[in-house]
């Protein structure tokens, strides 16, 4: 397993090494990294995490300038939800018949259940989510959120988004660099990071229960405060 990530982290360094000689097209590509990733479906193929955490690398070792690729990063982010909104916002539940929605038909249903339960934040929690962020901004167009509301949330959530990938990687670089290690470990490290991060923000509570009998006074307080909450609402 070691040997893959190896192999992924080092073949993408030497993208992402060659493409920071020009300005211009790193520019262009995080954009269209960013764009592609959160395109309804598309997004599935878009590897934007270990890029965007070795871009953060790039940044820290002076290779490439913050703020232009940060907002780069926000801006592909923004418009690709908004292309993804506008297409389930078209097709509605036509788009269950098309190609290659229809492929993903569970991924679109979960995605609906995740809307439904979740309303509005589902566009800001979604984008942290594998799998879920290609098709939640087009499931809100397909349920009829409105655009306006849509577009502050998008708005929000794309500027988080882009800080939580970018940021991380240029924190990493500076301390693997520290203790002599390698750039690409920013990819392995990085993920496992984020993906913490995630779970204990998406899941505190259910975190908190699970550890609320060990607390004593404090865990039963616990206990009656959330505990009726999680049943009543399984999040």
């Amino acid at each position: 397993m070691f040997e893959f990530f190896h192999t992924i982290s080092a073949w993408l360094e030497m993208i992402m090494q060659s493409i920071s000689d020009n300005f211009w097209l790193s520019l262009v590509f995080i954009f269209l990294v960013c764009v592609g990733e959160a395109v309804f479906i598309v997004g599935l193929l878009v590897p934007s995490l270990p890029i965007l955490l070795l871009t953060g690398g790039l940044i820290a070792q002076g290779s490439l300038p913050f703020w232009p690729i940060f907002f780069a990063a926000v801006a592909g982010a923004i418009i690709g939800d908004a292309i993804s909104y506008v297409v389930g916002w078209a097709l509605k539940d036509r788009i269950r018949t098309v190609w290659p929605f229809k492929n993903h038909l569970a991924l679109i249903e979960k995605g609906e259940l995740f809307f439904a339960r979740h309303g509005g934040k589902a566009i800001f929690i979604g984008r942290f989510i594998t799998g879920v962020k290609a098709v939640i901004p087009g499931v809100a167009g397909m349920m009829g959120m409105s655009y306006r509301h849509f577009s502050v949330i998008n708005v929000i959530s794309a500027f988080v988004w882009a800080a939580a990938h970018i940021l991380p990687g240029m924190l990493l670089t500076g301390w693997l660099k520290s203790i002599g290690l390698s750039l690409e470990l920013v990819i392995i490290v990085g993920a496992l990071v984020l993906t913490v991060l995630f779970v204990l923000l998406h899941f505190w509570k259910k975190i908190l229960l699970a550890i609320a009998p060990y607390l004593g006074a404090f865990g039963r307080s616990l206990q009656a405060r959330f505990g009726k909450t999680e049943t009543g609402t399984g999040h």
